[in-house]
């Protein structure tokens, strides 16, 4: 089982799922699985992420912020700014008031 990592994560209200950055995938020893199949993505300019296609994700992850918990696999990105990117449902879910 993997140690507990604090880590800042982006919210991402144009997020359509949330995202790992695969170096800190690594860093942290996460488990990582081919999708079946590749997923496109476009940044906020309709442009393909230069990154190329998503074709991995991980391991299920239990995240906690504060009292809250869930199990979250992460499409994985190359070179991401940040470590994480949440997608805005999952602060809906459990932040609705997103204070």
């Amino acid at each position: 089982s993997n140690p507990l990592v604090h880590v800042l994560a982006l919210l991402d209200s144009g997020a359509k799922s949330c995202f790992m950055d695969k170096n800190f995938a690594q860093a942290h020893q996460i488990s990582l699985k081919k999708l079946p199949c590749p997923a496109s993505i476009v940044v906020i300019d309709g442009c393909p992420i230069a990154s190329g296609n998503i074709i991995e994700e991980s391991e299920p992850i239990h995240v906690v912020q504060d009292t809250l918990a869930c199990v979250i696999s992460f499409n994985i990105i190359s070179n991401l700014e940040h470590s994480i990117v949440l997608e805005l449902l999952w602060f809906e879910l459990h932040n609705p008031k997103i204070d």
